[in-house]
């Protein structure tokens, strides 16, 4: 396999047809298929569904299994390739679960980048499980993750920090906190289902059979909340910043029994040492989370 194999399968897959994917590549569609039929014998399997009237090619299940190896090809090209050009930058890859990266620890990173440390900053989001796999294999040097942690010998794991959920509703909806399950409404309810916390809370309060409005696996899209209406939705605290900052008609309260904390930990290879600009994003990450309003540290 030759890093011109990888570098085709992934123009398949970013641009989604075999004609986007040639002129990204700058070749003709037969060369670009004769690369991907080379690539697909070695791998003994094809990598992609394409046929007539298929607008998109998709990846096959050997694809998906496929997928994880390329990136991890990639990955390590782009330090291959740095390491030979006399690249003198240290590299500090942090995987973190979406919602952290998203909400959390973006003022972490702008404060770390602020230092003008020597150090090139690689942050990834990923599941829970994906991210315990790349710090067991020495693919990260630590991720900051909520839960779902599975035991493995590679690794050492410790608590940072708990983060609690709010409500967030329209700022013309009158309620008093601390608000009352029993005062809203499921019908108008946005359910970030993907976060297991709030799915118990809703099943719990409004019973596992009773849909809300909307349902979605992540936060952001519950920023569509004060578009209409009396929408509402249980959000985690560190959303909290930038709902606020992105809407003026809005109000995040305080439940008075909500959904149950969860736990952020922190995973790194063991019997290795964090580096020192490791521990200084953590020093920040620290400082940081003590000023959010609903996250405690250990």
């Amino acid at each position: 396999m030759t890093d011109q194999d990888i570098e085709t399968f992934f123009a398949i897959l970013d641009n989604g047809t075999m004609t986007a994917a040639a002129d990204a590549l700058y070749i003709t569609q037969p060369s670009l298929s004769a690369r991907l039929r080379t690539l697909e014998d070695e791998v003994g399997a094809p990598l992609f569904h394409r046929g007539k009237g298929q607008r998109r090619i998709t990846l096959t299940d050997a694809g998906q299994h496929f997928l994880p190896l390329a990136r991890r090809w990639q990955n390590l090209l782009s330090e291959t390739q740095a390491f030979a050009a006399g690249e003198k930058r240290e590299f500090l890859h942090v995987i973190a679960a979406y919602t952290a990266n998203q909400y959390i620890l973006p003022p972490v990173y702008q404060r770390f980048l602020e230092r003008t440390l020597p150090v090139s900053l690689w942050v990834e989001s990923m599941r829970t499980f994906e991210a315990v796999s790349a710090v067991a294999r020495g693919d990260a040097d630590m991720a900051i993750v909520d839960g779902g942690l599975h035991y493995d010998l590679q690794i050492e794991i410790q608590p940072l920090f708990r983060e609690a959920f709010f409500l967030v509703v329209p700022e013309d909806i009158a309620l008093t906190e601390p608000v009352e399950a029993t005062a809203l409404h499921p019908e108008d309810e946005i359910l970030i289902y993907g976060q297991p916390e709030i799915s118990q809370w809703h099943d719990y309060w409004f019973g596992i059979n009773t849909r809300p409005l909307l349902y979605t696996d992540t936060p952001q899209l519950a920023e569509t909340l004060p578009a209409c209406g009396r929408r509402w939705s249980i959000i985690p605290a560190g959303a909290a910043e930038l709902y606020l900052r992105l809407f003026s008609h809005v109000r995040v309260l305080r439940l008075a029994h909500p959904p149950a904390e969860r736990t952020f930990y922190l995973v790194t290879p063991k019997g290795r040492g964090l580096t020192a600009s490791a521990e200084l994003l953590l020093e920040d990450m620290r400082r940081h989370v003590t000023a959010v309003d609903g996250i405690t540290l250990f």
